[in-house]
């Protein structure tokens, strides 16, 4: 997936980035409310179900025990007892484990043995409660007491508070989280990869994190793929001149030679000069030649953000081949002359012998790339172009010529690389070159960023 050159959006982030926050913000909350629970369950509950105890105990025995002196109709206000529940408390349902466990505790400890049964919407009291059965030797009817829910000062304040303390810790927790792993991390992770050192090939860093840290690393890892060029370009001039400079020497030194060997005396003493200075310049040569050579890094491969090296490999055609490009950004560890060289091949011919548009695109599937390469038509293309060569004659100018030596060359370089090249006919009549590539045990391809 290709990175904006430039974070968009509110704070720099993209879509991606706003998903791992609300992400990390949800986890986060779910488990400081996680937590709470199991705080609830595991301390707070048993203060609960001891308070409840304690206190619905007191107000059935106190209840019953007024009950015997006075009439229900001259209870004092606040003390709810009625005959009859007319609500849905009039059938019995299956209380709550919460519920269960006071009922058990009243009986085992308080030895107090009485039908409980919760308060159903509309709740008596908005926090809820119990109606509790009340047992009067002289009364004939049921009488219900209503047990309000409401526990003491301390206890009705600390579950809200306890609520928005599990929020704001988990709120807190998820930005630190998203923090750490989508800015702290990655940006250690830059830091560690950034080169010590100014000589080539540098290594490409991370793309990983936030927008701003991703745009900001797609930028440098442009700058280092062009310092690498510079490079690369800076080693094809020296051998360059060590080249042209080494033909014209070898001439005049034969040559030289040649005249030392006819004449005497004080012309032959100027041609042995001549000679000793063509030498010198020949060694000066010789130490381009060898400057060149220690620029080479030891292997041969070299990190490259294939996107990036596919858009300035389209860009040296004219501007009238129809070229469409299908790279994603992928960063690779790959002998960067030998990629260069097979895609010229592959794409000459299609343009060539096929029919443009032609594309080039590229595919990961797990450790292994594919680089494609199709044309869109029945162009002139001889009926041997499908046949993979086994050899190449010098003198057969149309082996040479993109249908042998060129796919030769591609498929020994796919197989330095683990893989092979493969050439099928397309469904439209066109051509489709396919390099497969793998990792080898010197060379994992992917590079770990």
């Amino acid at each position: 997936m290709s990175t904006p050159d430039a974070p968009s959006g509110l704070a720099g982030f993209d879509r991606q980035d706003w998903i791992d926050l609300l992400s990390s913000l949800a986890a986060g909350i779910g488990v400081s409310f996680g937590l709470l629970v199991l705080l609830m369950r595991t301390v707070l509950e048993p203060q609960l179900v001891d308070e409840s105890v304690r206190r619905i105990n007191r107000n059935v025995r106190l209840v019953e025990e007024v009950l015997t002196r006075i009439p229900v109709a001259e209870l004092p206000d606040g003390v709810v007892v009625r005959s009859e529940l007319a609500g849905p408390e009039n059938k019995a349902q299956r209380l709550s484990d919460f519920d269960r466990e006071v009922s058990d505790e009243l009986s085992r400890r308080e030895g107090l043995v009485r039908e409980i049964r919760r308060d159903r919407p509309p709740l008596e009291d908005p926090w809820g409660g119990y109606w509790i059965q009340l047992r009067l030797p002289d009364q004939p009817s049921r009488l219900w007491l209503y047990q309000p829910e409401r526990l003491s000062s301390l206890s009705v304040w600390y579950l809200p508070i306890l609520r928005s303390l599990a929020l704001l810790l988990g709120t807190g927790t998820g930005i630190v989280v998203f923090l750490r792993r989508q800015v702290e991390v990655p940006f250690r992770r830059v830091m560690q990869a950034i080169p010590d050192t100014s000589l080539p090939p540098l290594a490409l860093l991370p793309e990983q994190g936030v927008a701003p840290l991703r745009t900001l690393t797609l930028r440098i890892n442009r700058l280092l793929e062009r310092l690498n060029g510079v490079a690369d370009d800076r080693r094809g001039l020296l051998r360059g001149l060590a080249h042209d400079l080494g033909g014209p020497q070898a001439r005049l030194m034969l040559q030289a030679e040649i005249l030392q060997e006819s004449l005497e005396g004080a012309p032959r003493q100027v041609v042995d000069s001549m000679l000793e200075e063509l030498r010198q310049l020949a060694a000066i040569t010789a130490q381009l030649g060898v400057l060149a050579d220690q620029e080479l890094p030891a292997d041969s491969h070299e990190p490259i953000s294939l996107d990036d090296f596919c858009k300035r490999l389209v860009a040296s055609y004219p501007a009238n081949e129809r070229l469409v490009l299908a790279v994603p950004r992928l960063f690779l560890f790959i002998d960067l002359v030998g990629l260069e060289r097979s895609l010229c091949n592959l794409i000459d011919n299609a343009l060539e012998y096929g029919r443009p548009p032609v594309t080039l695109s590229a595919l990961r599937q797990g450790s292994s790339l594919r680089i494609l390469v199709e044309d869109r038509g029945d162009g002139l293309r001889s009926p041997t172009l499908l046949t993979m060569p086994t050899g190449s004659r010098a003198d057969d100018r149309q082996r040479q010529h993109h249908q042998g030596l060129g796919l030769l060359l591609v498929d020994r370089f796919c197989r330095s690389q683990g893989g092979r090249l493969l050439l099928r006919r397309c469904e439209a009549g066109g051509l489709r070159a396919e390099m497969l590539l793998q990792p080898t045990p010197t060379n994992p391809l992917f590079q770990n960023l």
